[in-house]
C-alpha cells in the first residue's frame, strides 16, 4: 500500500522534499528581517491560497470572502489575548475556526443552491460589510486603528510571543502550518469529497443523476476552507502583532489569496506554493524598485501586467509547465523505446 502510494506520487515526493530543504535552510541563509519576512509572507499566502484552492479550485466556486475569514480568526485571537484576560491563541483560534464555519454555513446555505455568479456576488457583499462593522463598532474592535498588541520582551511559547530579531521562530511555524495544509489539500483531493468536486466541475447534472449533492458537497468545501483560513489568520495575527481591518479584511486581501492559487494553477496540491512563490516577492521587488514612480502606482502597475502575461500564456497556471516538461520528458523517453525495438 505505502509502496503503490510512493510510486504513484513520486514526482509530488521529490518536490516537497526539495521545497523542505530549501525552506529550512533559507531563513539562516539570508540571515536578515527583511527576507526572512518576504518568505514567511510567502508560506502564509501559499497556506492561505491551498484553503481557497479547496473552494475555488477543486469547486471552481469563486469566493472573495477569504478576507473575512482570514479576519475572523485575526480578530477572534486578538481581543481574547489583549482585552479579556490573555487567553492563549492555542486555545482561542478555535473559536475562530467556528466562527468562521457558522458564516461559511450562513453564506452557503443559500448561495450554493444556485447556479452562477450568486455565491461570488454573495462573497463580495459579505467582505464589504464585515469590514464596514469592524470600522463602525470601533469601540470593539479599534475602528481603523485597529488593535495593536501591548509591547513584550519576554518568550511566551504557549502566546505565540517570540522575541527573535530575525522572526525565525514564525516562519518555521508558518512552513510547519503550510505542510498541513497540504496535506489537508492531498487527503482531499484523493478523497471522497474531492471526488465529488471534480464531477461537480465536469458536470452538475451528470454528478446529481449519480446522487451527489451539489449544495452539500460545495458546503462541505466552503467550511474547510474558512476554517483553515480562519486558523492562517490567527497565526498571521500574532506574528504581526496587531490587526487593522486594511491588512486583514479588505477586497484586496483576498484578491492576493485568489491570485496565489489562479497564478499557480487552480485544482492542484502545489500550484498556490508555486504561485505564492512567484507572486509575492514578484510584488516586493515591484514596490522596492518602482516605489517612486507613479506615487507607488508603477509598481502595481507592473505587477499587474506579469499576472496578465502569466495568465494569457499560462491560463492552467505555472505549474502546467511542469506537466509539459513531464509530457516532453515522456515523448523522448517514448522515441527511444521506439528505436531500440526498430534496431
Amino acid at each position: 500500500m505505502v509502496w503503490a502510494i510512493l510510486k504513484k506520487h513520486w514526482l509530488s515526493i521529490i518536490f516537497m522534499a526539495g521545497f523542505l530543504a530549501a525552506a529550512i535552510a533559507y531563513p539562516f541563509a539570508v540571515n536578515s528581517r527583511y527576507f526572512t519576512r518576504v518568505g514567511m509572507d510567502v508560506l502564509f499566502f501559499a497556506a492561505m491560497g491551498n484553503a481557497w484552492n479547496i473552494i475555488g479550485g477543486y469547486g471552481k466556486q469563486t469566493s472573495w470572502a477569504s478576507s473575512v475569514f482570514f479576519a475572523i480568526g485575526a480578530y477572534t485571537s486578538t481581543l481574547l489575548f489583549v482585552r479579556y484576560g490573555g487567553v492563549s491563541p492555542l486555545i482561542s483560534v478555535w473559536l475562530g475556526m467556528a466562527l468562521a464555519a457558522l458564516l461559511a454555513v450562513i453564506i452557503g446555505l443559500p448561495c450554493f443552491r444556485l447556479r452562477g455568479v450568486y455565491f461570488a456576488i454573495a462573497t463580495i457583499a459579505c467582505t464589504t460589510i464585515f469590514r464596514q462593522l469592524l470600522i463602525y463598532f470601533s469601540d470593539f474592535t479599534g475602528g481603523n486603528l485597529g488593535i495593536p498588541f501591548p509591547i513584550m520582551i519576554r518568550n511566551d511559547p504557549f502566546n505565540l510571543i517570540f522575541t527573535n530579531f530575525f522572526l525565525r521562530p514564525y516562519y518555521f511555524i508558518a512552513l510547519a502550518w503550510l505542510v498541513v495544509t497540504i496535506i489537508i489539500v492531498f487527503i482531499i483531493e484523493n478523497s471522497r469529497l474531492g471526488y465529488s468536486l471534480r464531477a461537480i466541475c465536469d458536470d452538475q447534472d451528470a454528478a446529481e443523476s449519480l446522487g451527489i449533492e451539489s449544495s452539500k458537497v460545495k458546503l462541505q468545501a466552503f467550511v474547510i476552507s474558512a476554517m483553515m483560513l480562519s486558523f492562517t489568520g490567527t497565526l498571521y495575527a500574532f506574528q504581526l502583532r496587531m490587526v487593522d481591518p486594511e491588512t486583514f479584511a479588505s477586497h484586496n486581501m483576498s484578491i492576493r489569496i485568489a491570485i496565489v492559487a489562479i497564478l499557480g494553477g487552480m485544482g492542484t496540491k502545489f500550484g498556490p506554493l508555486v504561485g505564492a512563490l512567484v507572486a509575492i516577492p514578484l510584488l516586493e521587488v515591484s514596490n522596492t524598485y518602482l516605489m517612486r514612480i507613479g506615487h507607488g502606482g508603477a509598481g502595481w502597475v507592473l505587477y499587474g501586467l506579469l499576472i496578465v502575461v502569466i495568465v494569457l500564456f499560462r491560463p492552467n497556471g505555472i505549474i502546467s509547465i511542469f506537466d509539459s516538461a513531464k509530457e516532453y520528458l515522456a515523448k523522448i523517453a517514448a522515441r527511444k523505446s521506439r528505436k531500440k525495438l526498430g534496431a
